[in-house]
């Protein structure tokens, strides 16, 4: 039985503050709700933390003394009380929070054993090493990511981005193209689009590791076109197409999120059909929305898809669609977002979950607290091995 709920404030990778929320039941059982710079228009809604406050009031009353193991009826009694689409009367931050404490006070802490006890295989790590687009730097693409696809143990892993983000900090310092780091601490520098992904994937290769893009391309799809700024670059649809297959044939890329408008279900279907070998996932064309990932399997329009349980707002909703996704056979991944806590229960979900992937970036407390996370389960388990991709 819930015992208490209380409402916390925790700092954020910004400087900020953010929703955490803490169940009692046995003991007290918390989750901290990180948020995103860059989001869709279908995105569960964040309120501030002063109206989230209030709101909590509201609700708090009626959800104690609730079963913490009946997670669906309480994430259920969220969506009724709050009467929308997106959570934007109680707040996506505050009903994830609470969802989420209460899910993992059912759990005992252990958060994928509760989704999948039989869980055994492990995402890799998708590295966050350059940053552009709205998370700050000069390139439209919004990611420059490394994935160690030869890795067979998790803190191998975690070892070999560590390693490719150093080397190449150390390579882009030493030719004065480094300009520093944006809020995931992915570095920024004065290149363009495409000499990014020369240097990054001329280093990755001397590790063995694949490369990818999260290229955000809402963020940069103005008036039908999608321009590179850096690139002084701009391209139709079809143009668009043409140029992120050629990346992807070009520069080996095993992962491609987002290339298109979110709304366009119809272009990543032509990239999907196109390239091998390359998961095409969707995070904005999505937003871990049910209703989203079922138009996107009917059009075919990726092999993949983000699953980000903020979006959505409750792990009731996050695990339909993550189910609904996997049954469909797409690559999922699961992922952090760029304003984030030190909770690590986003690792927990995505191995509950069976992700291939999972974006946590590379160095930075935050950011290492779910590295660190995967580990633990990792020696916990008694045969893990590292997902499949191709």
């Amino acid at each position: 039985m819930i015992k208490d709920l209380r409402f916390l404030k925790v700092p954020n990778s910004k400087g900020g503050e953010s929703v955490a929320i803490r169940a009692m039941t046995d003991k007290y059982y918390m989750a901290s709700i990180p948020s995103g710079t860059s989001k869709s228009g279908s995105e569960a809604v964040d309120i501030p933390l002063d109206v989230a406050e209030r709101k909590f009031y509201e609700l708090k009353d009626k959800i104690i003394g609730m079963d913490e193991n009946d997670t669906e009826g309480i994430d259920d009694f969220l969506k009724q009380a709050d009467g929308t689409n997106n959570f934007r009367k109680i707040g996506g931050n505050l009903a994830l929070g609470i969802s989420l404490a209460v899910f993992r006070a059912a759990a005992k802490g252990e958060i994928w054993r509760s989704i999948n006890p039989f869980a055994t295989t492990f995402p890799y790590p998708l590295g966050n090493v350059i940053g552009g687009g709205a998370h700050g730097g000069n390139t439209s693409i919004q990611e420059f990511l490394i994935a160690p696809v030869k890795a067979r143990t998790m803190e191998e892993a975690v070892k070999t981005n560590e390693e490719i983000r150093e080397t190449v900090k150390q390579q882009l310092d030493a030719r004065g193209w480094l300009t520093g780091e944006n809020a995931e601490k992915a570095l920024t520098t004065s290149l363009d689009d495409i000499k990014t992904l020369e240097i990054l994937s001329s280093v990755a290769k001397n590790y063995g590791a694949a490369v990818g893009i999260d290229m955000a391309a809402s963020q940069f799809y103005f008036d039908g076109r999608y321009s590179y700024n850096s690139l002084d670059k701009s391209l139709n649809p079809a143009q668009q197409l043409e140029f992120v297959e050629n990346l992807v044939k070009t520069y080996g890329l095993i992962y491609v999120e987002d290339p298109f408008f979110e709304k366009d279900f119809d272009h990543p279907a032509g990239l999907t059909a196109k390239v091998k070998d390359c998961i095409i996932a969707g995070d904005d064309l999505y937003s871990t929305d049910k209703a989203l990932i079922a138009k996107g399997i009917e059009k075919k329009s990726t092999n993949g898809a983000i699953i980000k349980p903020n979006q959505c707002g409750t792990v009731t909703l996050a695990l339909s669609a993550a189910m609904l996704a996997k049954k469909a056979g797409f690559y999922l991944a699961a992922s952090h977002r760029s304003v984030e806590t030190t909770d690590n229960w986003i690792s927990d979900f995505a191995v509950g979950i069976g992700a291939h992937l999972i974006k946590t970036g590379v160095v930075g407390k935050e950011r290492e607290a779910k590295l660190k996370r995967l580990v633990e389960i990792w020696d916990a388990m008694e045969k893990p091995r590292m997902a499949k991709l191709f």
